[in-house]
């Protein structure tokens, strides 16, 4: 089920919800526009960061709410642009809104950028279990068909990040006939990892994940922490924008996604081993995935480099390979009419 809000429903939707008391939000709202300081929501001041971004780079989009009654949530995802129907997943920590440097340069597109379960304005995935690697693995291959059932569509195009490759190639080895085409920028979780941040391990000791899903952020704390995760360059730039660091800002403080996002995955990392083994693609998925591969991967991602793409490649039927050189985490980011001239070529119309 697919329900469609313009910028000016929502407009008139942020006004309402100022006027309402606590209780008359709980009865009158619907889960994206809920404010509830007992889960850390407050939706109005994330959409005005968000707002701020997407007319930063002079996008107007509209917003889908996106019923996937196989996971039992709502998602949110906004749409931008026309024409053939491209569905965006974002990495970790983080959400639909990473995107906007690059949805600015496809209005050729119908770019969809979705909110994963838990994050932004998505409800969280219900229940428990989901920190184990079986639970975790089916859910990320019945993200993208639910979503593409949802939008009411037969296949689409895919674009991935990072955490949001995990989702992109899970759903589209278990559903190949789903994704006309896939392209993913730089490492995707799964992949192995050539070497791990040190922000990585540090968040594994015991209890930091937590305590720093809890702290409050600012500007400060968001560069260095971007930074330290492979956005070095794109910060030292501006190319990650300020209005794009007030969002992150936003993001961490008036929405619950960090907590979410613990609570709805495995231990990813470990400070002594690095990535959890049960969670690297294993061959035979891998050779599942069938359809035209394409990875724009930066050079200077600390996740692993070009020997780390070739390691995954050397895996995959039917993929290519663009380095670019002097990008990191973000490429995307960090040179954003590379990236969209690279995404209109591979993927054509």
């Amino acid at each position: 089920m697919l329900l469609r809000c313009t910028q000016s429903d929502l407009s008139a939707r942020f006004e309402a919800a100022r006027a309402l008391t606590a209780d008359e939000h709980a009865g009158t709202l619907s889960v994206i526009d809920a404010t509830d300081p007992e889960v850390g929501m407050d939706s109005v001041s994330y959409r005005a960061a968000e707002r701020r971004l997407w007319d930063s780079v002079g996008v107007e989009t509209s917003e889908l709410e996106l019923s996937l009654p196989s996971l039992g949530i709502t998602v949110r995802a906004q749409e931008a642009g026309q024409g053939p129907p491209l569905l965006l997943i974002h990495g970790g920590a983080t959400g639909g809104a990473s995107w906007a440097h690059l949805v600015a340069r496809l209005p050729d597109y119908r770019c969809i950028v979705i909110d994963r379960p838990g994050c932004g304005l998505s409800e969280p995935l219900p229940g428990t279990g989901w920190t184990e690697a079986a639970k975790f693995s089916a859910y990320a291959e019945e993200l993208l068909p639910s979503v593409v059932d949802a939008l009411g569509l037969t296949k689409v195009r895919v674009a991935s990040t990072s955490h949001g490759g995990f989702f992109a190639f899970r759903g589209a080895a278990g559903a190949p006939e789903r994704v006309e085409r896939l392209i993913e920028f730089s490492w995707p979780m799964g992949a192995p990892m050539e070497r791990v941040p040190l922000v990585f391990r540090m968040a594994a000791l015991p209890g930091a994940a937590a305590l720093s899903a809890r702290m409050p952020a600012n500007a400060r704390l968001v560069k260095l922490a971007l930074s330290s995760a492979g956005l070095k360059s794109a910060i030292r730039s501006g190319a990650f924008n300020d209005e794009a660091v007030e969002w992150m800002v936003s993001f961490m403080n008036d929405t619950p996604s960090m907590r979410n996002e613990l609570r709805m995955q495995p231990k990813l990392i470990t400070p002594i081993a690095g990535l959890d083994p049960a969670m690297i693609h294993p061959p035979e998925l891998l050779a599942k995935l069938t359809m035209p591969l394409h990875f724009f991967w930066g050079d200077e991602d600390p996740n692993g480099g070009e020997r780390t793409a070739h390691l995954l490649l050397d895996q995959l039927p039917n993929a290519t390979l663009e380095m670019v050189p002097g990008a990191g985490h973000a490429p995307w980011v960090d040179e954003p009419d590379l990236a969209a001239a690279s995404t209109r070529a591979f993927l054509g119309h």
